[in-house]
C-alpha cells in the first residue's frame, strides 16, 4: 500500500514539473529576453537590439542618475530579461547625470521666507550669518552656494542675513547762534532727539543763543541720534 501512495506521488511530481516545462516552453516559444542596455550608450544599445532582431528607441526626457554615465542608458522598458517578440522595441531614457536645481534667488527675502524658498527648491537651509546696517531689518543679502548657482537637492545653502536695518548718515551742520526753538524744529524735521539743554551764563549775548553743540558740526549723523546744547542765559 505505501509503496502504491509513494508510487502516485513520484507520477503527480513529475507530471507537474513536465506540464511546467511544457507551458514555459510554450509561452516562450518565438520570443527572445530582453537583454540589460543600462551603462551602454544608445548606439551600443541599438547595435545589441538590432543582433537581436529588436529596435530600441530612445525616450524624452532623461533620466537622472548618480551612477550612470551622462548619454548612457539609465532605464529601459521592458526590464532586462522580460520575453519579448521578435521585432518588437524596447524604449530607453538616457542618463542625465545627477539631478541638478537652481539656488533660488531669495535676497531681500526675510529669513523665514528665504528658508521656505530653500526647502520648496528641495535644497536644506543652513549656517545664518549675520551683519548690521547694509540692508532692512531681517533681510537675506547673499547665499553660498551664491544664487543661480547649479547644485544637487539636498545641498546645504547658508545664508547672509542683515539684522538690524541701515540708517543714512548726513553731516551735522553747525548749530552755533541758533537760537533754541530753532534747534528743536531742526530735531523734529530731521527725526533726531533733543537731548540736554544746558544753560551758560556768558554777559554781552542774547539769551538762548547756541554756544556749543554735540556732535560738532561736521560729525556723522543719522536718524535717533541725540543732539546736545549750551546755550547763553
Amino acid at each position: 500500500m505505501v509503496a502504491r501512495v509513494l508510487a502516485f506521488l513520484a507520477f503527480v511530481v513529475v507530471a507537474s514539473v513536465v506540464f511546467w516545462f511544457a507551458f514555459v516552453h510554450t509561452v516562450h516559444r518565438g520570443t527572445l529576453a530582453v537583454p540589460d542596455l543600462r551603462g551602454e550608450t544608445l548606439e551600443q544599445a541599438q547595435r545589441i537590439g538590432h543582433d537581436l532582431g529588436v529596435s530600441v528607441v530612445a525616450e524624452e526626457p532623461g533620466a537622472f542618475s548618480a551612477t550612470v554615465p551622462v548619454g548612457s542608458v539609465a532605464e529601459q522598458e521592458p526590464p532586462p530579461g522580460f520575453h519579448i517578440k521578435g521585432g518588437s522595441s524596447v524604449t530607453v531614457r538616457l542618463s542625465l547625470g545627477s539631478e541638478r536645481v537652481l539656488v533660488p534667488d531669495v535676497r531681500g527675502e526675510s529669513l523665514q521666507g528665504a528658508v521656505r524658498g530653500l526647502e520648496q527648491a528641495s535644497l536644506v537651509p543652513g549656517r545664518h550669518d549675520e551683519v548690521n546696517g547694509q540692508a532692512q531689518a531681517d533681510q537675506v543679502l547673499a547665499t553660498d552656494p551664491p544664487i543661480g548657482s547649479e547644485v544637487a537637492p539636498g545641498t546645504v545653502i547658508d545664508l547672509l542675513v542683515n539684522v538690524t536695518p541701515r540708517h543714512a548718515l548726513w553731516v551735522m551742520p553747525s548749530l552755533l547762534s541758533e537760537s533754541k526753538e530753532q534747534v528743536r524744529r531742526f530735531c523734529r524735521d530731521h527725526q533726531l532727539r533733543l537731548g540736554q539743554v544746558h544753560d551758560v551764563a556768558y554777559p554781552g549775548l542774547p539769551r538762548n543763543l547756541v554756544l556749543r553743540q554735540y556732535p560738532p558740526a561736521g560729525s556723522p549723523l543719522s536718524r535717533g541720534d541725540i543732539v546736545t546744547i549750551w546755550i547763553s542765559r
